[in-house]
Order: C-alpha cells, then structure tokens, then sequence
C-alpha cells in the first residue's frame, strides 16, 4: 500500500513537471545544432547519506505521504527537472532512472567509489552566473502568471549564488579504475554529480511571526566534471520558498526549474 501512495505521488507530479517544462524550464537558446548531441551523465544524490531536511515532517503530512518517500520524490522531481532543461541540447543519462539491472548496480558501485568532502566553489564564473540568474528572472517573470510575479518581488533572491566563502559538498573520486569503467560504459562528454540535497527553515527571516511564516531554502550541492576526472565547476545553488507551502508537488514544480537551468548552464557549449 505504501508503494502504490508512492507510486500515485510520483504519477500525480507528471501534469505538474510537464507544465513547468513548458514554462520555466525550457529556455530560447537560439537555434539548435544538427550536431550529435554532447551525453551528459548525471548522477542523483545519495537518497540516505546527502540528504538533509527539517520540514519532512510538515511536508509528508500535507502531501500526504510517508516521510522516508519524500527524499525519492524530491529526486525523482530533480531528475525529471534536469532531464527537461538538459535534452534541448545534450543528451542525459541519469544513472537512477536507468532500468536495467547493470544501471542499478552501477549507481551502488558509484556511491562506494567516491568521497564527499566541504569545499569553497568555484568562482571563476561570476560573470556567467549573473547573467544566468538575469536570464531567469526574466524568464519566470514572463509567464503572465500574478501569483509567480508577486512571489518572486516579495522572495527578493528567489534563486541565488551566495558570493560568501560558503562551502558547498564536493565529490572527489577515489578510484580512477571505477571512473575508467564508468566511462567505457556510457562514453558520456561530461559527468554531472548532484552531491547533496537540503531544504531547510531560515528561522532567521521570519515573514510573519504571528502566523508562523518563514523562508525555507533548498539548496543542491553539485559538480560538473570531464570524463577524465577533472573538475570543471562546483558549487551550490539555492533557492527560497514560503514555509506555508507544503506541498511536495508544489515544491518541486515552482523550485526545480531554476535549480536543474542553472546546474544544466554551468555546462560548457560544444568542445
């Protein structure tokens, strides 16, 4: 029974994912190549080790479903996400939505075969960064839609990258004969690992007191890396939402558009 709420949880957030690909997901970057498409294979976070929450709880009841499902709907939401913003002009491969049995155990063997350690961002892209979060902005403020406008003006860094000497979780491999066989297995362009997942209560910034409302702040640690191992961008990317929505489905459909754009334009073009 308790697969089957599960089960119409992920169903029912179907509709929802395929409006915000229509909308905030999907961006006008010109014309696409007939090149092959660059594979990008993208690994999801650990569903039992990375992942971080205080309002499950809150969250579970009003979604109505088991608190230890909703870190599996928070990923399946983030995978469906990045797969819509990333197939425009890569090709993904998400290592948790492949079916086969060889898949399964290579996720398993991914996750014994890399270290997880706290580590300043990358930087270097200050410049891309800012004209990304333009970009969206403007994107989701075109929508026509007055409840969006009006919680983007009152979430005033709806989705930010803090320029602090914040940390965010960076993924180090540990065995280059793993990293050799992932790649001789999917022959990707570029590896894209989601580290580690969060959404917590800014306690801090409270909206209304007298009525319990504060910011809540998902934040998604992630690298992009070449097939050899070597880094080409970490950070962590995050985005704020009023504590008064807890709904799973309404979560991910207003705030995983702008985290999945993000992480798919810290990509590099065509080599």
């Amino acid at each position: 029974m308790k697969n089957l709420v599960l089960i119409l949880v992920f169903t029912a957030m179907l509709p929802l994912l395929s409006m915000a690909q229509s909308t905030v997901l999907q961006s006008d970057d010109g014309p696409v190549d007939s090149l092959p498409k660059m594979k990008v294979l993208v690994v999801p976070f650990h569903q039992l080790r990375y992942y971080f929450s205080d309002c499950d709880k809150q969250v579970g009841g009003a979604s109505k479903i088991e608190q230890r499902d909703l870190r599996k709907a928070y990923q399946l939401g983030f995978d469906y996400a990045t797969e819509a913003t990333m197939e425009k002009r890569y090709a993904p491969i998400n290592l948790a939505q492949m079916k086969d049995s060889i898949d399964v155990a290579a996720l398993d063997e991914f996750y014994e075969n890399v270290s997880y350690a706290y580590e300043t961002p990358t930087r270097e892209m200050n410049k891309k960064q800012a004209e990304m979060m333009k970009t969206m902005k403007e994107r989701w403020k075109s929508i026509g839609s007055n409840e969006k406008k009006q919680t983007l003006n009152e979430m005033e860094s709806y989705v930010t990258v803090d320029a602090k000497d914040e940390q965010y979780m960076r993924l180090n491999w540990k065995n280059p004969d793993f990293l050799q066989k992932l790649n001789t297995m999917y022959q990707p362009d570029y590896i894209v690992t989601i580290n580690q997942f969060e959404i917590k209560t800014d306690y801090q910034h409270c909206i209304d007191r007298d009525l319990h409302k504060y910011a809540r702040q998902i934040k998604i640690h992630y690298n992009v890396f070449r097939p050899d191992g070597k880094q080409i961008y970490g950070d962590v990317i995050s985005a704020r939402y009023n504590n008064t929505t807890d709904d799973v489905n309404q979560i991910i459909q207003d705030n995983f558009g702008f985290l999945s754009d993000y992480v798919t334009q810290s990509l590099p073009g065509r080599k």
